[in-house]
């Protein structure tokens, strides 16, 4: 696991970022040598497909009779994530 320094990410975000995901492994940032955050990766990690499949599998436990036109638009592939984390009551940034 890598570790960077809060300068770091300050001073090279996007390469910082880009070398967790790269690394695929999480990273832990410090400040002042002690431990403030975790970074972990979702780049290639299928979070919109899994986004995707828990909005369906709630839909299926509520048993909806009728898909609706937002439930026709995820299965589609259509949904945005910010849509789908809303609807799923995920705070999206």
């Amino acid at each position: 696991m890598r570790i960077y320094k809060m300068r770091d990410l300050n001073q090279r975000t996007a390469e910082v970022i880009q070398e967790i995901n790269d690394s695929g492994e999480p990273a832990i940032i410090t400040r002042h040598g002690k431990f403030v955050a975790l970074i972990s990766p979702l780049l290639n990690k299928g979070l919109e497909g899994e986004l995707i499949a828990r909005y369906l599998e709630r839909v299926a436990e509520e048993g909806e009779q009728e898909p609706t036109r937002a439930d026709k638009d995820v299965e589609a592939g259509d949904q945005l994530t910010e849509d789908l984390a809303r609807r799923l009551g995920i705070d999206w940034p």
